[in-house]
């Protein structure tokens, strides 16, 4: 922490939170021409997009299309190196090696 210097601070205390009792958001220095209520929207607006259910949650929202997907894609790269090895097989076999 630095010794001597000022910051300016939003402090929202109604979090609608169980844990949190407040949030603290540090104001940037070149920040005079803006309105107290957009810096306020825009702290509320903050919180609201990072919390889900009343955690932090920084992960995709759909993971779990993402595991299917994932999934998908690992069996059918299996499949077709398989069609290609019996592909191989078959080659192999008709000029007699």
């Amino acid at each position: 922490m630095y010794t001597g210097t000022q910051k300016k601070a939003i402090v929202i205390k109604n979090t609608g939170n169980s844990m949190f009792e407040a949030a603290y958001f540090i104001l940037k220095d070149d920040l005079s021409n803006v309105k107290e209520s957009e810096m306020v929207r825009e702290a509320n607006k903050i919180l609201k997009n990072n919390l889900i259910g009343g955690y932090f949650f920084n992960e995709p929202k759909n993971k779990k299309n993402k595991d299917i997907k994932g999934t998908f894609y690992f069996f059918m790269g299996a499949l077709i190196s398989g069609l290609l090895c019996v592909g191989a097989f078959v080659l192999l076999k008709q000029i007699g090696i």
